[in-house]
């Protein structure tokens, strides 16, 4: 009697685990989606702006040239000046500005891949025996 009920338990626990594990993967599947997603949108609206923004950038870059060009009085002068421009911001970036923009490149995809709010969530199990996420913090358990 002893012996078929301790086989009984036995067999619910492997169920049990075996169900556990498969919605952990289940889980992990799904927030890999769910972060692979956000950093693929983020990238591509990032994409976007930064070709509208070089659009702009270019036409009023032409403009500028144009203006000093008439200025001078020399037709290729606007241009050289507004290419020396691009030079020097060019240099000062990659000397100053290139641990900043690393900086804020690496928070911004760290922010969309983790969530704060996903690293307080812990696993809990409700009368089933199924496991599911709460927003129950570690320090708030019995």
């Amino acid at each position: 009697m002893a012996f078929k009920a301790l086989s009984e338990n036995i067999k619910i626990s492997g169920e049990k685990t075996q169900e556990y594990l498969e919605n952990t993967a289940e889980y992990y599947k799904l927030r890999l989606f769910k972060s692979s997603m956000k950093f693929t949108t983020s990238l591509v609206s990032m994409l976007v702006l930064g070709s509208i923004g070089l659009l702009f950038l270019a036409f009023v870059s032409v403009g500028i040239a144009l203006m000093i060009s008439r200025m001078i009085g020399f037709p290729s002068a606007g241009f050289f000046i507004v290419a020396g421009f691009y030079l020097i911001v060019l240099i000062l970036i990659a000397i100053f500005g290139k641990k900043y923009i690393v900086k804020a490149m690496l928070s911004k995809f760290s922010d969309l891949i983790a969530d704060e709010e996903e690293f307080s969530d812990t696993m809990t199990q409700d009368n089933t025996g199924v496991s599911k996420v709460s927003d129950t913090k570690i320090d708030q358990l019995p």
